[in-house]
């Protein structure tokens, strides 16, 4: 995975990049401020001068990253790259999610997205998510559980990316119609007396199987399951994404 911080516009990036760093070679028990102003390219008493702590900025660290893919997935198909007036990070940010990351079908963004979670070293792409960053969010996800914080971000975190998700279900379904013709559906779930599947119901399940293939992949050494789990979740989708009812609307 590329360093989304190589070319810093302010401090305030250029220390969040030395972070994120620090966590990726240190991991989150061992990293300090001590090792992030290492990191730094100036005076390492800036990031106390900036931060009351280790949390708090890598809260701060956690709350960029979101901010950045939620811009760049912020208006129309997530098949194709944003526009400028989608871009609420302005010129000079960081690029996170650049437009080859839209030019590829719905389906693959799919897969993309599960098999970063639960297979990060077969993917060959540098934007992708590597091994170290699958495994320090994992350990920041952790924090969650007794610090109220981290469980503020994780809670926003997975309304975006369950957002995300939903829309891409839904695009992967329109996919599978054909040329985009939709199926139809009501509000209720059903039309002409066959079920349909609400595309959040389905995106609520891809994104809890990708949680949970994310921790089993960070706290485990044996990745036998990797081929099951996968073959499971496709078989899944194939079932599932015919059923989808793609008229819902974005909220």
């Amino acid at each position: 995975m590329n360093d989304p911080f190589a070319e810093p516009s302010d401090t305030r990036q250029a220390i969040l990049g030395a972070a994120f760093r620090a966590l990726c070679e240190h991991g989150y028990a061992n990293v300090t401020i001590q090792r992030i102003g290492d990191e730094f390219d100036k005076s390492p008493s800036l990031v106390y001068h900036h931060y009351d702590g280790k949390d708090d900025l890598l809260i701060d660290l956690l709350g960029f990253l979101l901010d950045e893919f939620e811009a760049s997935v912020a208006d129309g198909p997530v098949t194709e790259p944003p526009g400028e007036d989608a871009d609420a990070a302005g010129e000079d940010a960081p690029e996170v999610a650049p437009e080859e990351a839209f030019d590829r079908s719905a389906r693959e963004q799919l897969d993309g997205y599960l098999t970063a979670a639960v297979d990060p070293a077969s993917l060959d792409d540098a934007y992708a998510p590597d091994e170290r960053f699958v495994t320090v969010m994992t350990e920041l996800r952790s924090q969650a559980a007794s610090d109220e914080a981290y469980r503020d971000h994780f809670d926003r975190s997975d309304r975006v990316f369950g957002e995300y998700l939903e829309r891409l279900v839904r695009e992967a379904a329109a996919e599978v119609a054909g040329d985009g013709d939709e199926v139809s559906g009501g509000g209720d779930g059903v039309s002409d007396g066959e079920r349909t599947v609400a595309a959040s119901e389905v995106a609520a399940t891809l994104q809890t199987f990708a949680t949970g293939g994310m921790f089993r992949w960070a706290t485990t050494n044996d990745g036998a399951w990797v081929g099951d789990s996968r073959a499971g979740i496709d078989r899944y989708l194939e079932a599932m994404l015919p059923l989808v009812d793609t008229t819902g609307s974005e909220e």
